[in-house]
């Protein structure tokens, strides 16, 4: 059996066999012989820290956030190389159509330049070709392709229909939980089934909670604000709302303020369900009545990593309200039913990886600061732990 191999990154040159002129691209892993280049893998991780700093930027603020996600880039990496590899040998393809629909579908995210603007068609295709350049597009596809149709096979293959009984007994676990019937909590604890019946309690929550729609206007401003420019926006606002004689023409006012070029005016169509952040703005359209505007309304936060989230002066128009739907196995069974699947597709995935990984022959050559630390700190508490033993 092959065992995961962990060394750091050399750079040999030998004499006795003369230095190549040409330096050889450097290299990240090695995984049954098939090289993944640091070119690959930078690409991959400034991909993920595009993603969480548009996401969840704060994320990447914590202690060595940056080196975990890099060991996780990799790591991902690796596996999609086992996978890619597992696949070619199942004779699985991926078709220039199949292709070709993915480029079309990565093409669509460059009609708009990031200021809003709609791109030319000639514009569009230079935008693409300007953020795809230097990747290997077309053999990236391919290669993705291939690795979901193979992970798709092992579903089909391995996966345990669902049944009625089964979804029964996973609804009688969350219902205990989303009631809060603590007796049979502490059973689902000792059985070690609670973890899940309680995250699929809290994704219920919102749907079958209490619902509002509304339409929202916004005069956007901040507590950085000097006095006069806080009145000068609540004034905006104030004149806005006089306008608006009642819901009936309040999506014509909204959207002529919100036209203004420059004015930090803004227009949404939102739906809420009760509790959900922030509260100040949900809370209010559960205030109003289904057809009520409000008056103006203010909310500012503090949220310094967040400086444009939605502040200032707010009108509200509620569209809509849904109450509450009970708890019952009907307006869930779905839900469930889909969460179980689920479970088990990612469990056939999981085993499928362990196994490919126990046969792999897999050298990683990249280390990183975090690596260093760990290994420093289990240094340090096996010190502390010879200390410490007693005398004989």
């Amino acid at each position: 059996m092959k065992r995961l191999v962990v060394s750091a990154l050399l750079f040999v040159c030998m004499f006795m066999f003369g230095c190549a002129k040409e330096q050889k691209p450097s290299v990240v892993a090695v995984v049954n012989g098939v090289e993944i280049s640091e070119a690959e893998f930078s690409k991959a991780f400034e991909g993920a820290v595009n993603f969480l700093q548009n996401q969840n930027p704060r994320s990447l603020q914590q202690p060595f956030a940056r080196d975990i996600l890099g060991k996780r880039v990799l790591n991902d990496i690796i596996i999609r190389e086992l996978f890619y590899q597992r696949a070619t040998t199942s004779k699985i393809e991926a078709t220039q159509e199949e292709i070709d629909n993915v480029i079309a579908r990565i093409k669509e995210h460059y009609k708009v330049d990031s200021n809003g603007k709609v791109l030319t068609p000639e514009e569009q295709e230079a935008a693409f070709k300007e953020a795809t350049k230097g990747q290997n597009l077309v053999e990236n596809i391919k290669k993705d392709l291939i690795v979901e149709k193979y992970r798709k096979a092992l579903i089909t293959t391995n996966l345990k229909p669902v049944s009625k009984e089964d979804v029964k007994t996973f609804f009688n676990n969350v219902s205990a939980v989303y009631n809060n019937n603590q007796k049979k909590i502490e059973e689902l604890k000792k059985e070690g089934r609670y973890e899940e019946s309680e995250i699929v309690a809290r994704q219920l929550k919102p749907v079958l909670a209490s619902k509002a729609q509304f339409d929202l206007l916004l005069v956007y401003a901040d507590k950085n604000m000097t006095k006069e420019e806080l009145n000068q926006r609540k004034q905006i606002a104030d004149t806005i709302r006089k306008e608006i004689k009642d819901e009936s023409n309040f999506l014509e006012v909204a959207q002529k303020y919100s036209q203004q070029e420059g004015a930090r005016i803004y227009f949404s169509k939102m739906n809420v369900y009760k509790g959900m952040k922030p509260l100040e703005l949900t809370n209010k359209a559960f205030e109003l009545k289904q057809g009520e505007v409000s008056n103006v309304f203010e909310i500012f936060v503090d949220d310094a990593a967040n400086p444009n989230t939605a502040q200032g002066y707010f009108i509200m128009n509620v569209l809509e309200k849904i109450p509450e739907q009970k708890f019952a196995f009907e307006p869930v069974q779905a839900q469930l039913e889909e969460y179980i699947n689920t479970r088990r597709a990612e469990s056939i995935i999981a085993q499928a990886t362990q196994a490919l990984i126990k046969e792999a022959d897999i050298q990683i050559l990249k280390t990183f600061k975090v690596d260093k630390v760990m290994q420093s700190s289990q240094t340090a508490n096996q010190t502390t732990e010879q200390t410490e033993q007693p005398a004989a």
